[in-house]
């Protein structure tokens, strides 16, 4: 016979329910967050279990623990369990026994399990990345200070430059002053932890193959291309480029009824990660490629409002897009005719 387990897993504990393929219940248990418990379990039914953890964000030692036990696991995604999300009456011991249900209807929205290697460089992409925007909150922080009292002779370029010298001369204030330097002090602490997370990070990915066949696509530099390969995982279980764009959200959802028909549902459904890489990618692209250029201008031509440019640039990192796809598919060399025209 075969059974189902769902786990609900909270930030200290978790609940665990096995049925049968009858949707009888075995287990029905909650207790704290210990694998050898949650082992102990489920291990009189491990011959013919399957099991299924919902994605939370502190799901890795639960399903790395019990892949490394011999057990089949399943990671659901948040965004399809809206029979779960959405129920009236929603607790622990609904949940599990919910994910057991939808386990064994085949029905489960699977989630990617990354791998365990590549996850921690992943990880810390996305620490640096949250990193850059607070060291430019606080570049913003430090030029309207400046502009709140009166000094305007620098821009968004040359505030980047500013040293505690300059902050000496431009408040005498003391106070302010005080507040101008830690500003300064809290830039300079960014830059240099960003700095340390660049050099384990190129470290971790220089000897990877697919990381060099498209760090040759236009507007793709070293932290773009290391992003967008540990963000896509492995690529084959991506039907087509298609299906690559869409999980890039570079591809608009569409919702249609009868005669009317709306663009742009679900825009943010996939990994904003990609998103962000691609659309960076196809500015720089759009700045240093005539031919790249060209398409830009094309496209914004047959485009009004304000949301012009951000369409345009779109449709270039969707092209961007579906040629990495068939680098790392196929491992073929970017031909930049084939996208924008001989």
């Amino acid at each position: 016979m075969q059974f189902y387990c769902g786990i609900d897993l909270s930030s200290r504990s978790s609940q665990v329910c096995v049925v049968d393929e009858k949707v009888s219940v075995l287990v029905q248990q909650k207790g704290p967050n210990e694998l050898p418990r949650i082992i102990e379990l489920v291990e009189p039914y491990k011959q013919n279990l399957e099991t299924v953890v919902e994605s939370s964000f502190n799901w890795y030692w639960l399903v790395d623990g019990l892949q490394e036990e011999g057990f089949d696991v399943w990671l659901a995604h948040p965004l399809g369990l809206y029979m779960i999300t959405g129920a009236k009456v929603k607790t622990d011991r609904r949940d599990a026994f919910a994910l057991a249900k939808l386990l064994r209807a085949g029905v489960i929205p699977e989630a990617y399990i990354h791998p365990k290697e590549h996850r921690s460089v992943r990880d810390l992409l996305r620490r640096r990345s949250r990193l850059v925007s607070l060291r430019a909150e606080e570049y913003g922080s430090l030029r309207k200070l400046l502009l709140r009292h009166g000094i305007l002779d620098h821009n968004r370029n040359t505030i980047r430059r500013t040293l505690e010298e300059d902050i000496e001369i431009w408040f005498k204030d003391p106070l302010v002053r005080l507040h101008a330097n830690q500003e300064l002090r809290r830039i300079g602490l960014y830059i240099e932890q960003i700095r340390q997370l660049e050099q384990v990070i190129f470290e971790a990915a220089k000897d990877c193959p697919q990381y060099r066949q498209f760090i040759f696509v236009p507007g793709v530099g070293q932290i773009l291309a290391i992003t967008i390969l540990y963000e896509t995982g492995d690529i084959s279980r991506f039907k087509s480029a298609r299906h690559f764009s869409s999980y890039c959200r570079l591809v608009p959802g569409i919702a249609q009824s009868g005669a009317i028909s709306k663009r742009w549902r679900g825009s943010k459904q996939g990994n904003h990660y990609p998103k962000w890489a691609f659309t960076q990618a196809a500015v720089y692209a759009v700045r240093h490629f005539p031919k790249i250029r060209r398409s830009f201008d094309r496209h914004l031509r047959r485009h009004r409002g304000r949301g012009a440019k951000i369409v345009a640039y779109n449709i270039i990192g969707h092209k961007l897009a579906q040629a990495v796809y068939h680098i790392l598919r196929d491992g073929k060399e970017y031909r930049e005719e084939l996208l924008f025209g001989a």
